[in-house]
């Protein structure tokens, strides 16, 4: 299968190089799936403006990756729950808090009520 070349931020230039660099200050490292969109600087622009309007949301960063991990087991994801597990661990939420989401629940009822709801979405398809 072929695959698509990540950049290698060292070697990027202009506006992905830009981009990545930003990705690096807020994140502490480049992950994988923003390597790859560097080959088209406008779609990881696109990517990180709607990650950044998203983030501005009534939704905790806690919820959000909570939402991102039950989806991501769901789907069967492994990088995705690799990739929020790391983001969860940032945002404040302990290895029994990931473990929890990953199976659709949460001893806080209220997160609990969330991440089922988005289980429920996924699941109904809408």
């Amino acid at each position: 299968m072929s695959r698509i070349q990540q950049i290698v931020p060292e070697s990027a230039t202009g506006k992905a190089r830009e981009l990545l660099d930003a990705v690096k200050s807020k994140l502490g490292s480049i992950p994988n799936i923003t390597r790859v969109m560097a080959n088209a600087p406008a779609v990881l622009e696109g990517y990180l403006s709607l990650s950044g309007a998203l983030g501005k949301g009534s939704l905790s960063a806690k919820d959000r990756e909570r939402i991102a991990l039950a989806v991501g087991q769901a789907n069967g994801c492994d990088y995705c729950l690799a990739a929020h597990s790391t983001i969860g661990k940032m945002v404040g939420l302990t290895a029994d808090q990931i473990l929890d989401s990953r199976r659709g629940t949460s001893v806080d009822s209220n997160s609990a009520a969330i991440v089922q709801f988005a289980g429920q979405v996924l699941t109904k398809q809408g």
